[in-house]
């Protein structure tokens, strides 16, 4: 039974504020108190709930076994750890090595009956701690392992050429392509230099159709001009970086192949079919008609592509990733194996994971006629020739062929791969957890990232921190990816997967978290902008990555992995890391709640590779508002309209569907375009003029180019618009008019331009916003909200507390209230649909005005750990920096140490009015006591806490904890002999790498 509002909602404290620093008045409301007792209770859910959130909001991590190098002592340690600092779930990883070339001993070898003890063992303990554990589907990533024959791997299409000359009557053998015939300039797969360059025998060459196609000397029959320059991209042999934009990977394959004069194309009924006259070994046997003939052999090699880092016993080669059978495979072998033996400890896990796809681009699969025709209702044969780059019909209807291609591979990776492996798992009662849309090894690979994403019952992506994310000169927006980890100043593909997350019925959009190459130089408060971040672009479920399991023996830091940070039992400051989960649980619950509030929906074409680039402000939409992204499959499955807004079934609402700025659209869609605005839909965006595909062609432009018509009618000028049924639709022109001309105000607005970012979401009970700070620099903005008649709370996610008295004013319709923000904090602001304001009058205020009223200033005792080489006690005459001390033990010192201070308070507790200590600098996490009373962890800005409880007149006994990061004391080991070290790890330091800045640096002062 959930606990009265009154005995766990705690109103935080504030101080008085001159208002006239903002120039507002100060107000508040009498709340209308006529309310049912459902409405309470509901609303004392959401507060319970954010201030002890339950076990199904809490943090996840990626428990990685490297080697195999776990024991059952370290497996305890690390669940029971878990469970007490606030995680609810794993990812259990199982792979070889570090990555990187970071060595790794050897422990128990996959898939023995010693590892399998280890298994059943981790899912005895999960289960007793009420740990949820996921599984990665094989031993490192993609899915793959020994398991994969040639036939069932990835695959590349190769073509080989010939000409023959008639009437004759021919008989022979076809040459064979070469081996890497088109993927000349390949260069990113995973291990493609033991691959790339194998003889055709050693990689399963297959043929997949054989066609004749007319030649004519002297007359212009391929692609040419700046046209060529795109038919490595457009026919799937473009290999680039995974740092790639969006735009960079969508924009060669949908820009558009225009006729030119001197095309000389092949009539589409002039391509002879002669694969049923070749025989498996390639003989033909043909009666050549007179002319000039070219044949062109279209088969199809395994790629070789294997898995990274897996072990030795789960390597093998990667699934195909456009067929089932590979997940079936995948299932057989491996799968089963985790169900059963969980079973036989009474456990099973909650879901399966294929981590992010990251294969090269294969490009091909055995039976892609077969689907060319489902999907595209047109056998493929005789454009194949459009893939070396024939003009076959023309050079338009070529590119509709490889849009069709592309787009049909796409199909294919959602269904048989990603839709098949959630049916496998529904079918055992498990989930499935895909990080399927990227960023992937190759930028070209054609994938529709939200379709994928949306066979998920977990939708995945991940975001990394930059490799010096903590200077924020080094990720802002005009910064390269390989230096911020960032595009354009944001994630790659959070707002890819929140989109996914929202357009598909799904109540989490999650992330692989934190993943870097940086070694012990991160905690809590350095995670913080970043996860923020994550979570303004729509993200509310993190696996924080990542939590390498160690045995107690190896000693600390302990083996680690190359990549991820590190965040498990054997990090300095993880007895302290409690209230940064709880920070992360409380925000997860409250952005997991109701439905996420956007006004656009962006129509992002049904070309393929489909990806939704970074959050971004949309010049044609300004700030304030929040938008989504939507393909295809969504739009012709998901869309209705209610009320004038175009509706999804889970309740999602948006004002208008922007088109993108392309002439080319499925008949199909524009029909379903033409149905929303029927019955309502605002639609803004460029006129189609002709298909995209060939299906029906040329009929369907004929019918497209008749419906636009109707659709469009005059509207072209700004703003200028066609009615259509109980809907507009609107041609170019600012998107922010049109909703600023329907009265619709921006969602959010903060003063002064401040670098404030945010996210909405709406339930039944409240309109929660969750506002946050970007920056180091401490601010005060007012915040305006597109909310009525409602009274604004105040919900701190760090502190767990809610302050009601609330100082705001009502300006044009709008709540506005100020707000102080310190280095990268956060708020929740909170407007209770219960509660409307019926008279305004004077109330306290949003945040304190602090000042400064005694430093405790003069010497501390400072005791530090012996164990792990600190002096037992010493007294610094004024607090200093640690790496910088004469004392050895002290400057390579890396752990806990306790400030103690005795001081004589100089003014006068005043009931009421409390007095805070400010820590000034930290370096880098500290837990306060008071004359013995534990006053909690300070781990973010304001690095304060509210001492009154404890605060005594006269004397008074301060303790402060801090710790440090493992840098230092792995910096002066690397001077030592091994024998002589403290610590233990695989992860290599140097004596001369600089030390980092550690302790209580202060000043320590009381405000008030």
């Amino acid at each position: 039974m959930k606990p009265g509002r009154r005995n766990f909602i705690k109103i935080s404290s504030v101080a008085t504020l001159n208002l006239s620093l903002l120039g507002l008045k100060g107000t508040a409301a009498v709340i209308n108190s006529n309310l049912t007792a459902g409405e309470n209770s509901a609303l004392a859910d959401l507060e319970a709930n954010f201030i002890h959130p339950p076990d199904s909001s809490k943090s996840s991590c990626y428990w990685w076994w490297f080697n195999g190098l776990v024991n059952e002592a370290g497996i305890t340690r690390d669940l029971e750890e878990f469970r007490a600092k606030g995680m609810g779930e794993v990812l259990l990883v199982n792979s070889a090595g570090g990555l990187g070339g970071v060595p790794f001993p050897q422990g128990a070898k996959f898939l023995s009956e010693e590892w399998k003890a280890l298994y059943r063992h981790a899912m005895k303990e999960a289960k007793r701690l009420n740990i949820g554990v996921g599984i990665n589907m094989s031993s490192g990533w993609c899915m793959g392992g020994p398991w994969i024959e040639p036939e069932n791997s990835g695959r590349w299409y190769l073509q080989a050429e010939m000409e023959l000359e008639g009437p004759q009557k021919f008989s022979g053998k076809l040459p064979l392509p070469g081996n890497r015939v088109g993927y000349d300039k390949v260069f990113n797969p995973p291990g493609y230099k033991e691959y790339i360059d194998l003889p055709l025998e050693k990689l399963d060459y297959r043929d997949t159709a054989v066609v004749a196609i007319p030649l004519h000397q002297g007359r212009n029959q391929q692609i040419s001009g700046k046209r060529a320059e795109l038919l490595a991209a457009k026919s799937n042999h473009k290999d680039i970086s995974n740092w790639a934009k969006s735009t960079e990977v969508m924009g060669p394959v949908s820009e558009p192949w225009e006729n030119e004069p001197a095309d000389a194309a092949i009539p589409v009924e002039q391509v002879i079919d002669l694969t049923a006259k070749v025989s498996k070994d390639g003989q033909l046997n043909w009666e050549v008609p007179a002319g000039s003939w070219k044949i062109i052999r279209t088969g199809h090699r395994m790629t070789g592509s294997r898995l990274m880092i897996a072990q030795p016993e789960g390597d093998g080669l990667s699934v195909d990733w456009y067929d089932r059978k590979g997940v079936d495979l995948q299932f057989e072998n491996l799968g089963r194996m985790f169900i059963d033996e969980a079973a036989k400890v009474g456990n099973k896990p909650i879901y399966f994971c294929d981590d992010s796809f990251e294969d090269g681009f294969p490009n091909w699969t055995e039976k892609i006629v077969q689907h060319f025709k489902k999907y595209r209702g047109y056998d493929p044969t005789p454009y194949l020739p459009a893939l070396l780059g024939y003009l076959v019909g023309s050079a338009e209807i070529s590119d509709r062929f490889m849009h069709d291609y592309r787009k049909t591979l796409g199909d294919c990776m959602a269904d048989e791969h990603y839709r098949h492996f959630a049916d496998l798992c529904h079918k055992e009662n498990m989930l499935v957890q895909n990080e399927s849309a990227g960023p992937s090894r190759s930028g070209t690979i054609s994938i529709d990232g939200l379709k994928n994403l949306g066979r998920s019952d977990f939708p995945m992506g991940e975001f990394w921190l930059g490799n010096n994310h903590e200077d924020e000169s080094t990720i802002t927006p005009d910064k390269p990816y390989g230096v911020s980890r960032l595009d354009y100043g944001q994630n790659k593909v959070c707002k890819m997967v929140a989109s996914a997350a929202h357009l598909y019925g799904k109540k989490t959009a999650s992330a692989e978290a934190f993943t870097s190459m940086r070694h012990w130089l991160d905690y809590p408060g350095s995670l913080k902008q970043a996860l923020d971040r994550a979570f303004c672009e729509g993200i509310n479920r993190i696996a924080i990555h990542t939590s390498t399991s160690t045995r107690p023996e190896d000693g600390k830091p302990g083996y680690e992995y190359g990549a991820g940070t590190h965040f498990n039992p054997n990090v300095t400051w993880w007895n302290k890391s409690g209230p940064f989960f709880d920070y992360v649980a409380r925000s997860q619950y409250l952005l997991r709640s109701g439905s996420f509030v956007a006004d656009v929906l962006y129509y992002n074409g049904d070309g393929v590779p489909n990806l939704v680039a970074q959050k971004h402000i949309d010049p044609q939409l300004g700030k304030g508002y929040d938008y989504d992204v939507c393909n295809e499959e969504v739009l012709l499955t998901r869309l209705s309209v209610r009320n004038g807004k175009l509706t999804l079934p889970d309740g999602m609402s948006y004002r208008i569907l922007v088109l993108p700025e392309s002439t080319r659209m499925p008949l199909a869609v524009l029909q379903k375009i033409s149905s929303l605005v029927k019955t309502g839909a605002t639609i803004a965006g460029p006129k189609p003029i002709s298909d995209s595909g060939l299906k029906n062609y040329p009929d369907c432009d004929v019918q497209l180019k008749g419906l636009a018509k109707a659709l469009w009618g005059k509207a072209g000028a700004q703003l200028r618009i066609n009615s259509y049924g109980k809907g507009r639709v609107f041609d170019k022109g600012p998107i922010r008019n049109i909703l600023l001309n329907d009265g619709i105000k921006p969602d959010f607005e903060c003063s002064g331009d401040a670098p404030i970012d945010f996210i909405h979401r709406s339930t039944p009970e409240a309109e929660i916003y969750f506002v946050t700070n970007k920056h180091s620099k401490s601010l005060l903005t007012d915040c305006s909200f597109r909310i009525k008649n409602r009274m604004p709370e105040i919900w701190d996610p760090v502190k767990g507390s809610i302050n009601r008295q609330v100082n705001f004013k009502i300006t044009d319709g709008r709540i506005q209230l100020p707000l102080k923000f310190e280095a990268f904090q956060s708020w929740f602001i909170v407007f209770p649909k219960n509660s409307k304001i019926t008279q305004v009058k004077k109330v306290a205020l949003n945040y304190p005005e602090l000042k400064a009223v005694q430093e405790l200033s003069g010497p501390w005792q400072v005791q530090f750990d012996t164990h792990w080489g600190g002096p037992e006690m010493v007294t610094f005459d004024r607090l200093q920096d640690w790496s910088l001390h004469s004392d050895d033990r002290i400057r390579y010192f890396s752990g806990t140490a306790v400030y103690t201070k005795q001081f004589e308070l100089a003014l006068e507790p005043e009931a009421g009015n409390p007095v805070y200590l400010d820590l000034g600098t930290v370096k880098n996490i500290a837990e306060v006591s008071l004359n013995g009373q534990n006053l909690g962890i300070i781990w973010t800005a304001p690095w304060q806490v509210d001492i009154s409880p404890a605060l005594q007149k006269g004397k008074n006994e301060l303790k402060i904890e801090v710790v440090n990061l493992w840098p230092n004391r792995l910096i002066g080991d690397a001077a030592l002999p091994k024998e002589k070290r403290l610590t233990n790890t695989n992860i290599s330091f140097k004596k001369e790498d600089k030390l980092l800045a550690s302790g209580l640096l202060g000043p320590v002062v009381l405000k008030k």
